[in-house]
């Protein structure tokens, strides 16, 4: 029985070729779509799954300063007074590009970690080369993965060559290993030994002369012992600190798992991800499954008329409803098998299109898994039943009297329920239109907004660390420069806006605060162009003792004026400040602009020059530059950057964000409009009479198409109104996540009804007009 059942669902399938294929293609393109989806969504929930006791290694944090900077001299003291820690690894991310040698080559790189030995046990590390069970011989050594080693060595066994690094250090290579997992949120090409003190790269304290709060910050990893309640076991910590207390405020636990989607600490220096990306992802396809399976129920539908007769005659020769609700199942688990199969190929033929949208690769040999096989399978199979039940429902229970006599007529109820799902796709394509629009338009503000300081023509060169022998070749390069006209200004300091280095407790009483702060020259102000709004400027004598601070800064302590205050530099006497300046951005629009202190002070340890090229003259000053850099730091490879350029860059995830919802959008409008292309044609197929009648009558094709498209309109419109109230939350709610932000403008609203209103009389116009210019006597003939 079911052999005759497919045979004659495959055989209704081909006989109207054209509604299957638009049926299959509908759907494949949907569940590419979700395949993608899916694929991404398990690459993202697998991270930091592949130590071997990733279910008991956690992170420890500070829980009062939700903080992941944490002193290395912890690690010891809990493993020496708590059995519960088998074994625990300090991790720190230089967080510069950092410059290497290898013999007359030069190589900038930026990811390296510290870390000690303890660190390739805990995370599993694989070794190519070099011993595991001591990866560093000395505090000199360093381990390459396998891709650095590459690059750096080629095909050479690099176990025992020798690396300069930055230019003081002289590393020897010990150990080799394969690369991170692409599912890690900790990586690094360059690992070298926290034992050595140079390479304890992160240092904080209240006080420089009290040495009883410097701080060198680690991320440590322990290992807890099975079946340790986590919160317990913090909870006993926590209730007697004892020699903790200098160094951490309140313990706490974070679960390598958790760390890609769920870690909101200070100073992590991981991998993170999207928690409310995924989300959404996963919001959209299933939207997007559910709009093909729509689509293909109202495409079933439309072809209700021409199916009629074949289910009246079977009805006839004893098939009972229950045989032709198996019938119209079993066609829809067809079309939806052909659809996966289907959607596999276009998984792989548009890869590149989703690894560009998702950025990051999606792993598809992973549908090759027996277990993915085994859930495509079953999804086959609900999909299938899930789309086929309404068609099959319908289509099974007419009466065959009255199919024959042909006066079967469509229920009021089928009516609604085909209008309902019409308004359902198009409420969703209005939804994502209009935040795209939104979304656009929020890109285009925060990088048209007026940053606080003139951006264009502002380039700035990345130092590299100089050892103490070339610390003045820094200072050449900007003597060298200075004698060219089109660089009109040119300041050395240590950290720019978009990347500031470091942040300092303000010593002020009651107002506490880690201010972020720029050590910079006497040229920083003209460079950037700042506006002093309150004090005066730099005078002489005032090197090293003073001090400017934002708007922002000045308003958050309350002054009333700058008479007597300073602003506390981890000395005693602490510095003068002199004047406030005009508020500008550092950051990414996401915050406000927060209090900034600018300390001019003589630094040997400047890290960035930035400067202010003349308009038309870039071609030459980027030679000039790129000369003078070979001649004067050839050792060294030069790194620069736009501001404006890098400013935009702060908003990638934004871009990212746009074009995902940009391609799923096209996509749910592409699918909306497969399904009233499939209304209008059951709409003109029921109307035949009464579209020949009123051609006999005069009426003009234009009239007949405006009578068609008015039904279509009204659906379009009540679509548009409830997806405006839909799309102002989930926008409004999505803007709160920046402090500057644009306005939720009506014309986006207007213009998100339009495009959705011109896109479907667009689809039906078509059709519309197919049967306004049909022959009224082929209409009429058989009435």
């Amino acid at each position: 029985m079911i052999t005759y059942d497919i045979k004659s669902a495959l055989k209704s399938l081909f006989s109207d070729r054209k509604f299957t294929l638009i049926n299959i293609i509908g759907f494949a393109f949907a569940i590419s779509v979700c395949l993608a989806i899916s694929l991404f969504l398990l690459q993202e929930y697998s991270y930091d799954s592949y130590p071997q006791n990733a279910d008991r290694i956690v992170r420890i944090i500070d829980s009062n300063k939700n903080s992941s900077n944490i002193d290395y001299r912890v690690k010891d003291i809990l493993l020496e007074n708590y059995p519960e820690f088998e074994n625990a690894c300090l991790v720190q991310r230089e967080t510069n590009p950092t410059n290497i040698n290898i013999g007359s080559k030069a190589f900038s790189i930026s990811d390296i970690m510290s870390v000690d030995d303890q660190f390739f046990k805990l995370f599993s590390t694989s070794f190519l080369y070099g011993n595991p069970s001591k990866p560093f011989e000395n505090i000199n050594s360093a381990i390459l993965t396998e891709s650095k080693a590459k690059q750096l060595f080629g095909s050479e066994n690099p176990i025992g060559k020798e690396v300069l690094f930055e230019r003081t250090n002289l590393l020897t290579i010990t150990g080799v290993i394969k690369d991170f997992p692409s599912n890690s949120s900790i990586s690094a090409g360059l690992l070298l030994n926290a034992e050595n003190d140079d390479f304890k790269f992160s240092f904080s304290c209240e006080k420089y002369s009290d040495k009883s709060t410097h701080r060198w910050e680690f991320r440590i990893y322990t290992l807890i012992g099975e079946d340790i309640d986590h919160h317990a076991l913090s909870e006993k910590i926590n209730s007697k600190l004892g020699s903790l207390q200098p160094y951490i405020d309140k313990i706490g636990f974070l679960p390598i798992k958790n760390m890609y989607l769920n870690d909101s600490t200070i100073g992590s220096h991981s991998k993170r991800g999207n928690p409310e990306l995924l989300k959404l992802l996963a919001a959209i396809a299933f939207i997007i499954l559910i709009l093909a399976m729509v689509n293909y129920i109202n495409l079933t539908l439309a072809q209700q008329n021409k199916r009629n007769k074949t289910t009246g005659i079977k009805k006839s020769f004893g098939a009972s409803t229950s045989d032709l609700f198996v019938h119209f199942i079993i066609e829809s688990v067809i079309v939806s098998a052909i659809a996966f199969t289907l959607s596999i190929v276009l998984v792989y033929a548009l890869s590149p299109l989703y690894n560009s949208v998702f950025g990051s690769p999606i792993y598809i040999d992973k549908l090759l898994d027996t277990s993915v096989l085994l859930c495509l399978l079953v999804c086959i199979l609900i999909v299938g039943c899930i789309s086929g039940i309404a068609p099959a429902l319908v289509l099974s229970r007419s009466n065959p009297n009255d199919i024959i006599k042909k006066t079967a007529r469509q229920g009021k109820t089928q009516s609604y329920f085909r209008n309902a799902l019409i308004i359902f796709q198009f409420t969703v394509s209005i939804v994502l239109i209009i935040s795209l629009l939104v979304v656009q338009k929020q890109i285009s503000f925060v990088k048209n907004k007026n940053p606080g300081f003139s951006e264009e023509h502002l380039i700035c060169l990345s130092i590299p660390y100089l050892p103490k022998e070339e610390k003045s070749k820094t200072q050449s390069l900007v003597n060298e420069l200075r004698n060219y006209p089109f660089f009109q200004n040119i300041s050395l300091t240590n950290g720019v806006p978009g990347k500031i280095n470091f942040q300092m407790g303000s010593g002020i009483e009651n107002k506490d605060l880690a201010i972020p702060c720029l050590i910079v020259d006497t040229a920083f102000i003209s460079t950037f162009q700042l506006q002093i709004v309150k004090g005066r400027n730099l005078e002489s004598g005032d090197y090293g003792k003073v001090c400017m601070v934002n708007e922002s800064f000045y308003n958050y302590f309350e002054f009333a004026n700058l008479e007597n205050k300073k602003y506390d530099n981890y000395r005693d006497d602490g510095l003068d400040i002199i004047a406030v300046v005009n508020d500008f951005q550092y950051g990414s629009s996401h915050n406000k602009i927060a209090p900034l202190c600018i300390i001019f002070a003589e630094n040997n340890n400047y890290y960035n020059l930035s400067i202010r090229i003349a308009a038309n003259s870039l071609p030459s000053a980027m030679k000039t530059i790129k000369e003078k850099w070979g001649e004067i730091m050839p050792a060294y490879p030069l790194k620069y950057q736009f501001f404006d350029d890098w400013f935009d860059q702060m908003y990638e995830k934004e871009e990212h964000f746009a074009k995902t919802i940009g391609l799923f959008a096209l996509l749910a409008i592409a699918i909306s409009c497969f399904g009233i292309l499939g209304l209008a044609i059951f709409s003109s197929e029921q109307r035949t009479k009464e579209i020949g009648v009123r051609k006999v009558n005069g009426a003009k094709t234009y009239e007949i198409i405006s009578m068609l498209n008015r039904g279509f309109s009204k659906w379009i419109a009540i679509a548009f109104v409830i997806a405006c109230p839909i799309a102002w939350y989930a926008m409004h709610k999505w803007l709160e996540n920046f402090a500057y932000k644009t306005e939720l403008s009506w014309w986006i609203f207007a213009l998100a009804g339009l495009i959705s209103m011109g896109i479907a009389l667009l689809t039906v116009s078509f059709q519309s007009w197919r049967a306004a210019t049909r022959n009224p006597v082929e209409s009429l003939r058989y009435e």
